[in-house]
C-alpha cells in the first residue's frame, strides 16, 4: 500500500520533470540577446527591459556564434550589470550551457547570488526552469540548476575557487576588483578563463570600471580586443565622432557657471552645439566601430557615462560631478574611473620631506581650526606608536601629539601604556579638552593581541587591516571574524575596518602638495587651502620622512617603501577613523555648532618669528590628564638613527 501511494506521489513529480527536460531539448529558433531580452528580460522593479541603443551591440556580442571573447571597459550607469543577467536567463531559456560567474569576493558572490540571480529566476519566462524548493541539492545560494545546465557564482579572491570545475560560459564582474592574485596560484583572470579551454561553445567575458594605469585587469583586456568605440553623428553637421568629456578648448561638454552648473551642453568636433536632448537621436544613428578589427574574434567596447540615457548621467550631471571633485586627486581618480571609464595615471611622486621639515609651525595641543581628534597606531617589533591628528571643517587636519611606546607588543604591560595614551586629553585652543572620537590600531604584527587590546575598547579603537587590492575603498568594514561555540560564524563581534591604503597615500601625497598662503596673501586676508595638512614641531625629520616613505613605481604599477613609514600609516588609519565614523557626510552646520562650542576663550599672541624652535617636551605640554608613557632609550621618536629598523 506504502509503495502504491509513493508511485502515485512520484508520478506528477517525474513527469514535471521529463516536461522540464524535454522543453530543454526542444530546437528553438535562434535569437540574438537583444531580441530576447526586448520581449522577456526584466528590470529591478519588475517591468520590461528597453535597452538603449549602444546596449544592443554588446548584447549581440554574447550570442554571436563566431565571437570567444568579450571585454568591456566601462563606466557606471552605463546598464553592464543588467547585460549579464539577461545573459544568465537567456541561457537558461535559449541555449542550456554551464554559466559560470566571478566576483570580487565570496561575500560579493553571495550578494550577486541574492539580490540578482534570485530576482531574474522569478522572471516569466524563466522561472518554470529552476526549482523553487529552498532544500533542493540543486537549488544552494550559489549554485542553481535548470535543464540542461546551470549557473555558478564563485569569488575570485580564493584559490578553492577556481578548482575542479568546468563551463561552457565564463563570466567576470569587475575584474579590477580583484585582490592582485589568488594566493600563490597567480592571476584570476587567467585561471578563471581556463575553466571553459575544453567546452565546444565556450565563451569568456569581463566587464569592469577601470582602476590604475598599468595594473588595470580590464584595460589590459580591452587592448587585446578589436578595441571598439561608440561613434555618433552630430544632428547639426552629421559627422561620425566619439563623445568625449573633453578640456574646455575642443569638443566635449561645457557648462555654466563654471563654479556652479545649472546648464551643460556638448560641442562637437566642428564646433556645433549639441543639447541633451539630441543624445537620444545620436545614439540611435550611431554605431561601434573597431580600431583593432585584426583582434577578432575577441570584442571588446569602450563605453564611458556620457553616452547614459540615465536621468542620473546626464551632461549636466557630469558636470556638477567634475566640478565637486576637480581639486581633490582622490575624488577626481573616482570621476575618472567611474564616469569616464578610464584608468587613473597614478602621479605618486612624494613632497620632498625638507619641504615639509621647513613649512613646520609653532602651534601646541589643538588649534582652533581643529574640532575633531582621531589616531592612528602604528605596531612594531619593539614599539607601539600613536600618532593623533585634529581635523577641521574644510578637512584640513593638524598634527597633534605622537606617542611611542616602547617595547614588545606581546607584553601586556605595553597595551597597558597604548590604553593609558589613548584615554588622555588634549588641550585645544578655547582651553577645552578634547578626547580621541576613534582610533585605528594596524592588525598586521601581533593580531592577536591587537584584537584582544581592541576588544576592552569598543567604540573607540577600530583594528585595521590592509586591503590587497589597488581597487579597495579608502574604507570598508570586513565581516565578523569570530565564531560562535558551534563553529558558525556569529552575527555580531568583531569586525576589521580595511583600509586602501592605495587611495589613502595618494590623497596623503596629493595634499602634502598643497601650498601655504604667501606673505602677501596673508595680508590681504588668505588662509590655508582646504584639505591642507599642518605639522607642529613634533614632525621631526624623521617624521617627515616616514610620512612620504613609500613611492609609486609605474613600470611595476606597486608602491615601493624607500624608508620607514610609521608616520604615513597613522595618518592613513586616523584619516580611516573620519571615514568610519561618517564625517564626510557631515554638514556645515554640524561643523558650525561645534566650532561655537569651542569658540576661543582667550587668544594668545603669535610667538614672533624669531622666536626659538620649541623642544619636543615643551610641544607635549598641551597633553593633559595623563602620565607620559615610558620612554625608549634611543630617544623620545626613535627611527633608523635610533636602531629601531623596520620590521
Amino acid at each position: 500500500m506504502a509503495t502504491n501511494d509513493a508511485i502515485r506521489v512520484r508520478g506528477p513529480v517525474l513527469a514535471t520533470q521529463v516536461a522540464r527536460w524535454l522543453t530543454a531539448l526542444k530546437p528553438r529558433r535562434r535569437m540574438t540577446l537583444s531580441q530576447w531580452s526586448n520581449s522577456r528580460a526584466r528590470l529591478e522593479d519588475g517591468t520590461r527591459y528597453r535597452p538603449f541603443p549602444f546596449q544592443v551591440g554588446i548584447q549581440d556580442a554574447f550570442t554571436d556564434p563566431e565571437v570567444r571573447q568579450i571585454s568591456v571597459l566601462k563606466a557606471s550607469r552605463i546598464g553592464y550589470s543588467q547585460i549579464v543577467k539577461n545573459f544568465i536567463a537567456f541561457c537558461a531559456d535559449q541555449a542550456p550551457s554551464r554559466v559560470l560567474v566571478y566576483q570580487p569576493t565570496i561575500d560579493d558572490a553571495e550578494d550577486f547570488a541574492k539580490d540578482d540571480v534570485a530576482k531574474l529566476m522569478l522572471w516569466p519566462a524563466v522561472r518554470r526552469l529552476f526549482s523553487t524548493k529552498t532544500r533542493d541539492s540543486t537549488n544552494t545560494i550559489r549554485s542553481k540548476r535548470f535543464p540542461g545546465g546551470w549557473i555558478k557564482i564563485k569569488g575570485a579572491n580564493s584559490p578553492k575557487e577556481f578548482r575542479r570545475i568546468t563551463a561552457d560560459k565564463v563570466i567576470l564582474e569587475e575584474v579590477d576588483g580583484y585582490p592582485l592574485t589568488a594566493g600563490i596560484e597567480g592571476d584570476q583572470v587567467g585561471l578563471a578563463f581556463k575553466r571553459c579551454l575544453t567546452s565546444d561553445e565556450s565563451l569568456k567575458a569581463a566587464g569592469s570600471t577601470p582602476t590604475v594605469k598599468g595594473t588595470s585587469k580590464i584595460e589590459a583586456l580591452f587592448l587585446q580586443g578589436t578595441q571598439e568605440h561608440r561613434y555618433v553623428p552630430c544632428p547639426t553637421c552629421g559627422e561620425m565622432q566619439i563623445l568625449v568629456f573633453g578640456n574646455g578648448t575642443g569638443p566635449g561638454i561645457r557648462w555654466e557657471p563654471k563654479e556652479a552648473p545649472t546648464k551643460a551642453w556638448y560641442v562637437c568636433v566642428n564646433g556645433c552645439v549639441i543639447e541633451e536632448d539630441a543624445k537620444a537621436g545620436m545614439d540611435e544613428r550611431g554605431e561601434w566601430r573597431a580600431h583593432a578589427p585584426q583582434n577578432w574574434p575577441h570584442r571588446s567596447f569602450h563605453i564611458w557615462a556620457g553616452y547614459s540615457q540615465f536621468a542620473g548621467a546626464s551632461w549636466l550631471e557630469i558636470a556638477r560631478e567634475f566640478v565637486a571633485v576637480r581639486k581633490d586627486p582622490n575624488k577626481l581618480r573616482v570621476f575618472v574611473n567611474q564616469v569616464l571609464a578610464e584608468t587613473y595615471e597614478v602621479r605618486g611622486e612624494a613632497p620632498a620631506w625638507r619641504q615639509l621639515y621647513d613649512r613646520r609651525e609653532d602651534y601646541q595641543g589643538v588649534p582652533v581650526g581643529g574640532l575633531v581628534l582621531t589616531g592612528g597606531i602604528d605596531v612594531q617589533k619593539n614599539r607601539v606608536e600613536l600618532l593623533v591628528w585634529a581635523w577641521g571643517a574644510d578637512w584640513q587636519c593638524w598634527l597633534v601629539d605622537h606617542i611611542v611606546v616602547p617595547g614588545n607588543p606581546y607584553e601586556a604591560v605595553v597595551w597597558d601604556e597604548v590604553s593609558q595614551a589613548i584615554l588622555g586629553r588634549w588641550r585645544h585652543a578655547s582651553g577645552v579638552e578634547l578626547a580621541l572620537s576613534k582610533v585605528g590600531a594596524d592588525t598586521g604584527y601581533a593580531t592577536t593581541q591587537v584584537e584582544a587590546w581592541s576588544r576592552k575598547h569598543p567604540g573607540l579603537v577600530i583594528p585595521v587591516k590592509g586591503a590587497t587590492s589597488l581597487g579597495a575603498p579608502a574604507f570598508a568594514w570586513s565581516n565578523v571574524r569570530e565564531s560562535a561555540p558551534n563553529g558558525k560564524r556569529r552575527k555580531r563581534g568583531l569586525r576589521l575596518g580595511m583600509i586602501g591604503g592605495h587611495a589613502l597615500t595618494l590623497e596623503l601625497y596629493g595634499k602634502l602638495s598643497l601650498q601655504p598662503p604667501t606673505d602677501e596673501e596673508r595680508a590681504v586676508g588668505a588662509g590655508h587651502p582646504a584639505g591642507f595638512i599642518h605639522l607642529s614641531k613634533l614632525a621631526t625629520e624623521e617624521v617627515c620622512k616616514q610620512l612620504v616613505g613609500d613611492q609609486w613605481m609605474e613600470d611595476r604599477g606597486e608602491w615601493k617603501q624607500v624608508h620607514a613609514t610609521e608616520a604615513l600609516d597613522g595618518w592613513k588609519y586616523a584619516r580611516a577613523c573620519t571615514i568610519a565614523m561618517g564625517m564626510e557626510r557631515w554638514t556645515a552646520g554640524r561643523w558650525a555648532e561645534m566650532s561655537k562650542a569651542m569658540a576661543v576663550r582667550e587668544k594668545k599672541p603669535e610667538a614672533p618669528a624669531s622666536a626659538p624652535t620649541e623642544t619636543a617636551s615643551e610641544a607635549r605640554g598641551n597633553r593633559v590628564n595623563r602620565e607620559e608613557p615610558r620612554r625608549p632609550s634611543g630617544g623620545w621618536l626613535g627611527g633608523r638613527g635610533g636602531g629601531w629598523g623596520r620590521r
